[in-house]
């Protein structure tokens, strides 16, 4: 059964983003792209912006799709191609589907940063150090990429990971951003494809001295966390 809807009260603000809820051909002008709106969100500074056409790609959407029950809908919603059949949603749906594509364009954006286009929009906001910088004293300021430590939502949030110290550390305590949203990969893929920002041949570990003398680690006991690579690889050759 068919309702009559009036268009004027189909506009909605939803964790500060403006969405019509109503077929895409009869949205005002005057409300930017979800996508847009989202990135330009103070707490979502970190986010590139993908490509709308890319995002609505399901070869890029591949294994995302089981884990929302309204993905079409908020696939629909971050790429402007609303349906008639938003002409009949209501508020608390409204509010399901922005929530759920909210975390699909963090999904998303884990594989977006990790090729050409989106590596490239990483790269102009680390050398204007959005990400901050390493909190480890000898690497000097050196700016730190995010990574995430697994591609499952809701495991852990982002981390900070250092070119020079080759270390991640806690992000700031705000924004909270789920780690999935950058993934395990990208920051080793930004310096594969940005080889001048790899630093980790300026890296010189800190040595526990006493009275101007190195301190002796005792044979067999564990080796301090900055040597720890160089310790395998010893104990690899032998």
């Amino acid at each position: 059964m068919s309702k009559s809807i009036n268009r004027s009260s189909r506009l909605f603000e939803v964790d500060g983003i403006k969405i019509y809820a109503g077929f895409q051909k009869d949205a005002p002008s005057y409300i930017k792209p979800w996508i847009t709106q989202f990135c330009s969100l103070p707490s979502n500074e970190w986010f590139a912006n993908i490509d709308e056409v890319w995002a609505g790609d399901w070869f890029n959407q591949y294994g995302i799709k089981d884990y929302f029950d309204r993905f079409d809908d908020a696939v629909q919603l971050m790429t402007n191609s609303k349906s008639k059949d938003w002409n009949f949603f209501n508020e608390e749906e409204i509010h399901k589907i922005n929530g759920q594509a909210c975390k699909i364009y963090g999904m998303l954006h884990a594989r977006w940063i990790c090729q050409p286009r989106g590596m490239e929009q990483m790269k102009s906001k680390y050398d204007n150090g959005v990400f901050g910088q390493c909190p480890r004293t000898s690497c000097n300021g050196c700016k730190v990429l995010p990574v995430g430590t697994t591609f499952s939502l809701k495991r852990h949030s982002v981390k900070l990971f250092c070119p020079k110290c080759n270390d991640i550390y806690r992000s700031p305590p705000q924004p909270v951003i789920d780690g999935a949203y950058f993934g395990p990969a990208f920051p080793h893929m930004f310096l594969y494809e940005y080889t001048e920002y790899n630093l980790s041949h300026q890296f010189k570990p800190f040595i526990q001295k006493a009275f101007g003398f190195r301190i002796r680690i005792p044979q067999g006991s564990r080796p301090l966390p900055h040597n720890r690579n160089d310790y395998e690889e010893q104990m690899l050759s032998k």
